[in-house]
């Protein structure tokens, strides 16, 4: 059974749920942001509302904006790819919707806010 779930899995690094609420600001995209509720070093997942049921089709940046009691987390303008996009399951909102982006080009420095980010607002 356990070949079976590692044939299907095809990431190669683990995303790991979010606490707290950090936005996403997808550019171009939904007018509204969305929240993260899995990140990863190669991917993050976010859930948005759609509006007027249009889901535009390239996000090309995207900015993640975080509370925290110590300081404030803003990853600024991160490069991505768009892998999947569809209706989130298991919510009540009938707009709501799931898009996984994968990160592309990064430079050393949003790199370095990532995994910062990860180490303070994910876990296992």
């Amino acid at each position: 059974m356990n070949i079976v779930s590692e044939a299907i899995e095809r990431r190669r690094q683990k995303r790991m749920a979010v606490i707290g609420n950090p936005v996403a600001l997808m550019r171009p995209g939904p007018s509204q942001p969305g929240k993260v509720t899995c990140i990863g070093v190669e991917s993050v997942e976010i859930v948005y509302d759609s509006v007027n049921e249009i889901n535009p089709v390239a996000t090309e940046e995207l900015d993640i904006l975080a509370a925290d009691f110590v300081r404030p987390v803003y990853l600024e303008r991160i490069p991505v790819k768009v892998i999947s996009d569809s209706a989130a399951s298991g919510t009540p909102n009938p707009k709501a919707h799931k898009r996984v982006l994968a990160f592309d080009r990064m430079t050393a420095e949003q790199r370095n806010q990532l995994q910062s980010f990860i180490y303070s607002f994910a876990y296992e």
